[in-house]
C-alpha cells in the first residue's frame, strides 16, 4: 500500500484545489475551517470563512466575541451549536490554557467542543501527528477501496479506523487526511465518481468487482419529525422595526430570531390579533422537516409585556431592528425564510386591510 499512498500524495500535491487554509499551517485558522466545513457545502464555507477570520483573526477575539456577533458571522452555516462549541473551547484555552493552544490529539479531545475529526484534523495537519482522520468523503473512499459494506456499524468504523491507522504516512499524516477528503469530495464523489481520474483505481477492489454505486450502502435515517411552527413577526410599521430576541429552549435554544409558536398556543399570545399570511414555507433541521407559517402583529408602540414575550420562549433581552438591517441579525435560516414571506406579503391589500382593523 505505500505505493498507493505515494501515488495518493503525488496527485494532491498536483491537483489540490488553493483553499485559504491550505496557504500556510495554522492552528486556528484549520480549526474554524474544520468546524465550519461539517456537513456545510464549501461553495458556501469559502466566504463565511473569510469573513469570520477578517472578523475574529485570534482566538482570543473569539473568546471575548459576544453571542450576537458570533451569529451574525455564522448566519448561513446552519448547526448553530457549532458555533457555541468553538466559543467554548476558545474560552476554555484563553482562560484555562492561557491561550496556549494543545499541542496533541489527545490534548484537543479535552477541549469543549472538540470531536475526534477535528481533533485529528488539526493534530495531523498542524502538528505533524500521525493520527487517521475520518468524515464521510473518507468513509466512502475506504469502503470502495476494500469493497465494504458494513461501514456504518460499530465493528465497520472500527475496520476502516485500524485500516487508515496501519497507512497513515509519519512524514506527512497531515497531508494524508487532507488528500483522502479531497478525494472523497472531487474524484470519489458520492454520484457520478470520475474513476478514470482516480490516483487509486488499481487498487480500488470496488472499481475492479463493478460494484462502485454499492460502495457504501446508503446510511441508515433517524425517521424525521414533522412540526408546524408558526413564526410570529411582532411589526411596529411606523418606525418600520421587528421584535427579535434570542431563544432559550427548544432545538433552536441559543438561536436569535422571532418568536415560534405552535397551532395551540396561538390564542395564548396575549391580547394581540395575529394576521395569518397566507402562504407557508419548509425548512429541515437535523432530523426535523417543518411546515412554516406566519402570523404578523402590528403593533402601535415597541412596548411588548415581558411575561408575554418570555412565555414564548424568549429571554428576557427584546431587541427592535429596522427592517433594513433585520436580515443580517437573523440567526437561522428558519427565521430568514419567515421574513422573506412577510416581504412578499407585506404590501398585499388583503393583508394591510386586515392589520389595519387592529389599529
Amino acid at each position: 500500500m505505500d505505493r498507493a499512498v505515494r501515488q495518493l500524495l503525488a496527485w494532491y500535491d498536483r491537483d489540490r484545489r488553493p483553499l485559504p487554509w491550505r496557504q500556510q499551517v495554522n492552528i486556528y485558522h484549520t480549526w474554524i475551517c474544520e468546524v465550519m466545513s461539517q456537513q456545510t457545502t464549501l461553495a458556501v464555507v469559502l466566504p463565511k470563512f473569510a469573513e469570520f477570520i477578517q472578523q475574529l483573526p485570534t482566538v482570543d477575539a473569539l473568546a471575548k466575541c459576544d453571542e450576537e456577533k458570533l451569529h451574525q458571522l455564522w448566519a448561513g452555516l446552519g448547526y448553530y451549536a457549532r458555533a457555541r462549541n468553538l466559543k467554548k473551547g476558545a474560552d476554555f484555552i484563553v482562560n484555562r490554557l492561557n491561550g496556549r493552544f494543545p499541542q496533541s490529539y489527545r490534548e484537543w479531545l479535552q477541549i469543549p467542543g472538540c470531536g475526534e475529526y477535528t481533533a485529528a484534523a488539526i493534530a495531523s495537519i498542524c502538528l505533524n501527528e500521525k493520527v487517521a482522520c475520518i468524515d464521510g468523503n473518507v468513509i466512502r473512499v475506504v469502503s470502495r477501496l476494500l469493497a465494504l459494506q458494513d461501514v456504518w456499524s460499530v465493528a465497520g468504523r472500527s475496520r476502516i479506523q485500524d485500516y487508515l491507522t496501519q497507512i497513515v504516512p509519519s512524514d506527512r499524516p497531515g497531508d494524508f487526511n487532507q488528500a483522502m477528503m479531497e478525494l472523497g469530495a472531487t474524484i470519489c464523489r458520492k454520484a457520478k465518481p470520475l474513476c478514470d481520474l482516480c490516483p487509486l483505481q488499481r487498487q480500488c477492489l470496488a472499481f475492479a468487482r463493478n460494484c462502485i454505486e454499492a460502495c457504501p450502502p446508503k446510511k441508515p435515517r433517524y425517521a424525521s419529525v414533522e412540526i408546524e411552527l408558526f413564526v410570529l413577526i411582532f411589526w411596529h410599521q411606523k418606525t418600520d422595526s421587528f421584535a427579535i430576541g434570542e431563544r432559550t429552549d427548544g432545538f433552536l435554544a441559543k438561536t436569535i430570531g422571532f418568536p415560534l409558536t405552535t397551532a395551540n398556543k396561538l390564542p395564548q399570545i396575549g391580547s394581540w390579533r395575529a394576521i395569518q399570511l397566507p402562504s407557508k414555507f419548509t425548512h429541515t433541521i437535523t432530523h426535523h422537516r417543518i411546515t412554516g407559517r406566519v402570523c404578523v402583529i402590528q403593533l402601535n408602540s415597541d412596548e411588548i409585556d415581558r411575561a408575554t414575550w418570555q412565555d414564548l420562549g424568549l429571554s428576557k433581552t427584546l431587541h427592535w431592528i429596522y427592517g433594513t438591517d433585520i436580515s443580517a441579525k437573523l440567526s437561522t435560516a428558519l427565521d430568514r425564510k419567515a421574513f422573506q414571506l412577510f416581504q412578499k406579503h407585506s404590501h398585499s391589500n388583503s393583508i394591510c386591510e386586515q392589520l389595519a382593523l387592529d389599529l
